[in-house]
């Protein structure tokens, strides 16, 4: 089966995902599709796993959860392409996105706390905090747009199909993660974390605005032309 007929049309978005996650996904799918596994056993899995990564941060393995959270972040992808691939796409399994967003923040939840009781320092929480909040406020613009214009953000300009490669994600946030932990400064990670998921806000604001402003003036025109 070609791989058109089981990737979404506009791709995967980061880097990591793009150059990384989706030739193996593929290889991955074209295994499973003619065997008895379904997407919903992948998605479990991927979710029993993820929890597993929240509580390894917890208790304070955190390059044992590092190094898990990049095969969770791989295999997140699997169950989408697999039941595309087997025809067994659902409207419930649209549902996947929430739980994706609510084990991404328990892992930076997870982390905080950690870090937070063993320095006794609140300033793991008040990142974790600002990250969820810089997050939460991008994925709503990015949904708004998307429910608005009827097309993705991520690839409407020239501009956001260059952006999307390097916006924040949860798979680039992990790579913060590992980098901070392997140089015995997982403080950091948080920070550059909050960074990058701030300008991703910023940038997704702001292009979501103009291209919308944009909609708005060329339908003023239109009636007008009436």
């Amino acid at each position: 089966m070609k791989r058109a007929s089981f990737e979404k049309e506009k791709g995967a978005s980061d880097f990591l995902a793009y150059y990384i996650h989706r030739p193996l996904e593929n290889r991955i799918v074209l295994h499973l599709m003619n065997t008895s596994i379904t997407p919903n056993q992948i998605t479990l899995i991927t979710n029993l796993l993820a929890y597993i990564v929240a509580a390894l941060y917890f208790f304070g393995f955190l390059l044992a959860g590092s190094i898990l959270s990049f095969l969770v972040g791989l295999i997140d992808g699997v169950d989408g392409k697999l039941a595309r691939a087997k025809g067994q796409t659902t409207k419930l399994g649209k549902m996947e996105h929430a739980f994706d967003l609510l084990y991404e923040f328990t892992w930076l939840i997870s982390l905080a706390l950690f870090l937070h009781r063993t320095s006794g320092d609140s300033l793991p929480l008040i990142l974790a905090l600002f990250s969820i909040l810089f997050i939460s406020f991008y994925r709503y613009c990015y949904d708004t747009f998307s429910r608005t214009m009827g097309v993705s953000l991520d690839i409407y300009g020239d501009f956001e199909r260059v952006f999307r490669r390097v916006a924040g994600r949860r798979n680039l946030y992990n790579i913060h993660i590992f980098i901070g932990v392997l140089l015995g400064v997982p403080i950091y990670s948080l920070m550059s974390i909050t960074v990058h998921a701030g300008l991703t806000a910023i940038i997704y604001a702001w292009r979501a605005a103009k291209h919308l402003h944009a909609s708005d003036i060329a339908e003023k025109k239109t009636k007008r032309g009436f």
